[in-house]
Formats: structure tokens, C-alpha cells, sequence
């Protein structure tokens, strides 16, 4: 069973994901976590050769991990990955 989540719980977890300021390169891309309503969640930038949106992977609380897999729009992709890049950049 996958869980669903509103469009306001999403909007308001890529917006978070469009300021966090730690992410880990993984070999599938890009990745942070953000907390939101007593969850963690985790947000993806694939990885590859062609653009990817953004999108909601996992979200967990008290041991628990439930596997999503929510796709932001590319308006709210476009400041996630500035926000993964400035956080990532080498000085």
C-alpha cells in the first residue's frame, strides 16, 4: 500500500526542500530531509543524463518509513535544485 498525501502537505515540503541547506549525494542523485508534521521526509533529485522533477520519497516518523513517491511540478523543482546546488557547490 503507498500512502498519499495532500497537495498542501507537498507544496509545503518542497518549499522546505527549497531551503535546506544539507544534502547528501547518493548514487541515485541528490537528497535532503526536511520535517514537517511530526514526519521526516525525504526529498530526491534523480540523477541522469535527462531533466527529472524533484519528487517526495520517503517519509518516516517513530521507526516507521513509508515509500512515496510524489512528483513536484517544475516550478517547485527549479528552486530545489538551486538550493541543492549552492549547498553543494565547492568553495
Amino acid at each position: 500500500m503507498t500512502a498519499t498525501i495532500s497537495a498542501e502537505t507537498a507544496t509545503t515540503v518542497f518549499t522546505a526542500a527549497a531551503r535546506a541547506t544539507h544534502w547528501t549525494r547518493t548514487n541515485l542523485g541528490l537528497r535532503t530531509e526536511v520535517s514537517h508534521g511530526g514526519y521526516g521526509w525525504t526529498v530526491e533529485l534523480p540523477a541522469g543524463d535527462e531533466p527529472h522533477r524533484a519528487r517526495i520519497a520517503f517519509r518516516d516518523s517513530w521507526g516507521n518509513v513509508e515509500h512515496l513517491d510524489v512528483p513536484a511540478t517544475w516550478g517547485q523543482t527549479l528552486p530545489i535544485v538551486e538550493a541543492a546546488m549552492a549547498a553543494t557547490r565547492v568553495h
